[in-house]
């Protein structure tokens, strides 16, 4: 993926676009960015909405950042907490 924050516990996707062509084909039986942000969010992950943009304006840029409060850099014995979330049948 592109680089983290420099806190370590997210990662940016700088040019969706680009990612969508050149990476998540590589990984997945897809190109769609919409479907890979859905499976973040299946797995707990949330996009990071900075006060300047206020979640209603759309950013100049393309860049999205998404976290998980167990994707932290140098970690890596967290990642196993990252589960799919189960949804429950009423």
């Amino acid at each position: 993926l592109f680089p983290s924050s420099q806190s370590g516990n997210s990662f940016h996707v700088f040019d969706q676009g680009q990612f969508a062509k050149e990476v998540l084909p590589k990984y997945f039986k897809h190109n769609n960015m919409a479907s890979f942000v859905r499976q973040l969010n299946m797995y707990g992950f949330r996009k990071v909405v900075h006060i300047e943009q206020g979640g209603l304006v759309k950013p100049e840029k393309d860049d999205t950042e998404f976290q998980h409060p167990y994707f932290i850099r140098g970690q890596e014995h967290l990642l196993e907490n990252i589960k799919r979330k189960v949804t429950s049948v009423s």
